[in-house]
């Protein structure tokens, strides 16, 4: 594999929370809109080589963190190689840009799969990312949950908005951006008992489980879902959307 390209080469000293920091530096990333105004963006990404990401305590200020760490990231690297088309024609990047924080390299896949998914194998990948000597799995979370891939915005069309993430309010937040995802993309059809879910269910089912399970999930946050269920007494049809990976800026929340 090629060596990542950092987009924070430069280190500064950390004068930040590293919570706080991150969500400074994702606030500014989706300001930038051209590279000769990444001025403040370089100054705060510099400060990431002085976090000890082993060092953030709980699930919950990983989970912030590398979330919005991930999506700054995305934007990040948009401004300065603006891509266009589907996105499946440029999936070596989310191995090849990276920032470095505290001393290591975190690609995109890495901060996903390696420590926000707690170093599960990624789809269409023979093997996990990290090897148990791999001192970045150290960052890793301890349990995964699933509705982080309602918080990560790829830069594909079909991606959830992006929203900044707080270790004090990540469970409120985690539930309005997976509650308002599975509304827009879940489609019900309650008089031929089908049901559409997100593709991003189905692509991620190693973190979903069962069709059953995915089936249960999407009901406890699409009230529509959750009627039909209660009324039908057969089993539903489960089908999944398209994704569309068509390269589009990414928006918030």
């Amino acid at each position: 594999m090629a060596r990542a390209t950092i987009l924070n080469p430069d280190a500064a000293p950390l004068h930040l929370d590293p919570v706080d920091l991150s969500e400074q530096i994702l606030a500014e990333a989706k300001s930038v809109q051209s590279p000769e105004h990444c001025a403040r963006l370089d100054r705060l990404t510099a400060q990431l080589h002085g976090v000890d990401p082993h060092g953030l305590a709980g699930d919950p200020a990983r989970i912030a963190f590398w979330a919005n760490l991930y999506n700054a990231l995305i934007l990040h690297c948009l401004c300065l190689r603006p891509l266009k088309g589907s996105l499946l024609r440029h999936l070596r990047m989310f191995d090849r840009i990276a920032y470095g924080v505290g001393g290591h390299d975190y690609p995109l896949n890495l901060i996903e799969h390696g420590v926000l998914r707690g170093n599960r194998r990624p789809p269409f990948r023979p093997r996990r990312l990290l090897g148990q000597s791999d001192p970045r799995l150290a960052a890793a979370v301890s349990s995964v949950d699933p509705r982080i891939h309602f918080a990560l915005n790829c830069g594909a069309r079909s991606c959830p908005p992006i929203r900044a993430y707080d270790p004090e309010a990540l469970e409120e937040q985690l539930e309005l951006g997976t509650r308002s995802y599975l509304e827009t993309e879940t489609d019900v059809d309650a008089e031929r008992c089908r049901i559409k879910l997100p593709r991003l269910m189905r692509l991620y089912r190693a973190d979903f489980g069962s069709r059953d399970e995915q089936v249960a999930f999407a009901a406890a946050h699409v009230p529509a879902l959750r009627e039909c269920l209660e009324r039908e007494s057969r089993t539903p049809r489960v089908r999944y959307s398209k994704f569309d990976w068509t390269v589009t800026p990414p928006r918030s929340a």
